[in-house]
């Protein structure tokens, strides 16, 4: 699979010490770019749907209220204790942002979700991140 050759790249990534200096939502802003990613290469992958198509599939599943229930899944089921400090930091993380199409309280899971992939990516913890997002495949 690509996607796990583009994230285990070593390009720029920070230690887990570093990452502790770092805003989370800078995480929240990369982790919306790897989730995106992730979910555009399984549809490519696993479909013949021509761009506008597959892009319509995917929107559905990279907004607010679809990454909000998968956070509370994660929450729930698989995420460890650091990573569900780094998902509150996110959500409390005041932002001048308005969310579009989706309830605060969405919009704030969704954040804390983005924060939780953006802060495995940037730490280069690909397995764990691999493991969080096939869970995460399961509810395509």
């Amino acid at each position: 699979m690509e996607f796990e050759n583009f994230i285990n790249n070593d390009l720029n990534k920070i230690t887990e010490g570093e990452a502790k200096n770092h805003n989370v939502l800078v995480f929240a802003f990369v982790g919306d770019a790897v989730f995106t990613l992730f979910v555009r290469e399984y549809f490519a992958s696993n479909s013949t749907f021509k761009a506008g198509v597959l892009h319509t599939k995917t929107s559905k599943f990279v907004k607010a209220s679809f990454q909000a229930k998968l956070y509370e899944l994660l929450e729930q089921n698989l995420l460890t204790d650091y990573e569900k400090v780094i998902g509150k930091s996110a959500r409390n993380a005041h932002t001048n942002n308005i969310a579009k199409n989706a309830t605060v309280d969405d919009y704030k899971k969704a954040t804390s979700f983005e924060a939780v992939i953006g802060y495995l990516y940037m730490t280069n913890q690909n397995q764990r991140l691999m493991q969080l997002l096939d869970y995460c495949k399961n509810e395509f």
